[in-house]
């Protein structure tokens, strides 16, 4: 029998690996979709459509993703992970319609003999009130996902180290410490007190922050957009203790609501004037725009239209409307950063431009569905912050 000439060899095992592996997809196909993460460990999610942006997390191969929208051009895609639920962006060259007919690569030691794996756990923190940090990976260093009390059930999946890989019943998967996790189900009280009712996330400038404390020294755990129905714990301190999803932390009253109205809501004031300053309201958000009149220390506020430069705000007390510097206001029942959500019906992008004008030099282009953060909201116009790029987008863009 001849031998087959090299050149054929190699072209019939090119042959024989594309029946293994699924064949790419096209981002623009996968938009609406859901897809598996193919031909990798794991595929990193970044904050913006390249490998410029940071890291806000990764999934697994074979995990799969929820297509947000195909962001047009590239092979950048919006996504959400589904055991996790962040949202961010992927480069689809590595998600497929279907996963992969091999096994997956191990990302963490296969658990020894004794280790237990697949079985019912539960939160047993030796100080009952306390909490249980659950992290992204096996690191006190790692983002926190959730805080969870004792009483708290999961599933166990895999041990390393010292971490136990877990699943909890939302769905949300994470890193415990093992020192904090018993497999005996029947003598761990729950440290959260007896829930109180209910409350509703009120907000007049976009998503409130779910805190690991009583205060905003704590890391934020989560965020939730106003409507979101929590369950309350305690109401003895200016941040309640709530659980919203399974997921407890403390956030700041004055975004919580238990009749339907109350801080955080439009009507009203939610802002004075700074104590030491004598502020003036001005025609335009610039410090060179006419001032419209001088309000001394503790003048109530309402802000109209919040961003962290200034604020577009009313006086009640003399009707007056205008600008006030952000930084020369105390805010009340407003988000720590205002942000916003770009949209664009075609699903595409929305340019960012150095100037409020159409015919401005465009600075970047921001993909459909990204957050940014409002920096000035001038009316028709607004000057936002996009990863570390600053300029200025129409305003009807940003929900």
């Amino acid at each position: 029998m001849k031998h087959l000439p090299k050149t054929i060899c190699l072209l019939l095992v090119a042959a024989l690996l594309l029946t293994v592996l699924p064949a790419p997809v096209q981002a623009g196909s996968l938009a609406g979709n859901y897809a598996y993460v193919v031909r990798t460990s794991w595929l990193n999610l970044r904050a913006g459509p390249g490998l410029q942006y940071d890291i806000l997390g990764k999934a697994l191969r074979g995990e799969t993703v929820d297509i947000l929208s195909y962001e047009g051009g590239g092979t950048w895609v919006s996504v959400r992970i589904m055991a996790s639920g962040l949202v961010g962006f992927m480069d689809s060259t590595y998600l497929a319609s279907a996963p992969e007919d091999v096994p997956p690569a191990p990302v963490t030691p296969v658990p020894q003999p004794g280790t237990p794996t697949n079985r019912r756990a539960v939160v047993k923190n030796p100080v009952a009130t306390q909490f249980l940090n659950l992290r992204q990976y096996a690191s006190y260093a790692a983002p926190v996902l959730g805080i969870y009390y004792n009483g708290t059930q999961f599933t166990v999946l895999s041990e390393s180290g010292g971490w136990y890989y877990v699943l909890m019943d939302t769905g949300l998967r994470g890193y415990f410490r093992s020192e904090f996790v018993s497999f005996d189900l029947s003598h761990v009280d729950p440290g959260l007190p007896v829930a109180q009712g209910t409350a509703k996330i009120v907000s007049s400038g976009g998503r409130v922050n779910l805190r690991q404390g009583p205060g905003y020294s704590y890391p934020v755990i989560a965020s939730y957009y106003p409507g979101k129905t929590v369950t309350v714990y305690s109401k003895t301190q200016a941040f309640w203790q709530i659980s919203v999803d399974g997921v407890v932390g403390f956030m700041d009253r004055q975004f919580l609501s238990t009749s339907g109205s109350g801080g955080g809501s439009t009507s009203g004031t939610n802002a004075t004037v700074r104590s030491g300053a004598r502020l003036n309201l001005r025609q335009q958000p610039s410090t060179s725009a006419r001032v419209l009149g001088q309000y001394p220390a503790g003048t109530a506020v309402r802000v109209i239209r919040q961003g962290t430069e200034w604020c577009a705000v009313s006086i009640p007390s003399t009707g007056a409307t205008g600008y006030f510097m952000t930084r020369y206001l105390v805010l009340r029942g407003l988000p720590e950063m205002p942000t916003k959500i770009v949209k664009n019906s075609s699903g595409g992008f929305v340019y960012m431009r150095a100037q409020a004008s159409k015919n401005a030099q465009v600075v970047t282009k921001v993909p459909h569905n990204s957050v940014v953060t409002v920096l000035i909201p001038a009316g028709t116009w607004s000057r936002v912050r996009f990863g570390s790029t600053n300029g200025w987008m129409m305003s009807s863009f940003l929900k």
